[in-house]
């Protein structure tokens, strides 16, 4: 009952429980991993602390498209769509008493990364490759996470592999592209840069040109004096 100042008075019944027999449930996980779209998803979600059956409903928010949520506590599908929900979990056990958790999942485009290979290349001769992202929200970013691109070669921001090599042999290098919202996609790659192919200078092919018109004449004259001796 409230009384204001002129005396008039206001009731409300209310019932109180004091839920003193109801223990403290605990939910697990803690948090929940993250899933890739087109990726089957299974996880399950387990109630301890009381008296089960437990049983598990969404207390709130929306679960990620193309999963759902088995009264069991089995979290499994596969998503549809790329994004973060929210949502609360409540498990209530066999005497009503309920617990709730707050998870966020987290579910990942499929990056792809192009070329699927890169060329080779050769020193001293300018190389130049673009690899691109796409599956995710652009732009993408690029770095080399393992090993290393080939000596005079690098790789920008925006994924232009470029440069001139400076030195033979293979080099292995994972490449990773990374969108707007920090999903990533690594690929490895291996490149060859060869040896160039030695080449004579102007002068020596000319002279070379003009030993072997030489040699051919002596040849040739040399056929002319033995069928002049036979006749």
């Amino acid at each position: 009952q409230a009384t204001d100042g002129n005396g008039c008075p206001g009731v409300l019944a209310y019932t109180i429980i004091i839920a003193a027999t109801c223990p403290v449930i605990t939910l697990a996980p803690p948090t929940l991993p993250p899933g890739t779209v087109g990726v089957a998803y299974s996880q399950q979600i387990t109630a301890s602390g009381s008296t089960g059956p437990y049983t598990f409903s969404v207390a709130s928010g929306t679960l990620p498209a193309g999963l759902t949520l088995t009264a069991g506590g089995l979290l499994s599908g596969t998503p549809t769509t790329a994004g973060s929900s929210p949502v609360t979990i409540r498990a209530t056990d066999g005497n009503g008493c309920p617990a709730v958790i707050p998870y966020t999942i987290v579910i990942v485009p499929v990056i792809t990364l192009a070329p699927a290979t890169l060329p080779n290349g050769t020193v001293g001769v300018a190389y130049s490759q673009t690899i691109v992202g796409s599956g995710g929200t652009a732009p993408y970013s690029f770095s080399v996470t393992v090993g290393a691109l080939p000596a005079g070669v690098t790789l920008t921001a925006a994924g232009v592999l470029a440069g001139t090599p400076t030195t033979a042999g293979q080099s292995i290098a994972t490449i990773r592209g990374t969108d707007e919202n920090g999903n990533f996609k690594e690929l490895s790659y291996t490149v060859v840069i060869s040896s160039p192919v030695p080449t004579l200078p102007q002068w020596s092919a000319l002279l070379l040109a003009a030993g072997l018109l030489s040699l051919g004449y002596l040849r040739l004259r040399r056929r002319s004096a033995g069928t002049a001796r036979i006749s």
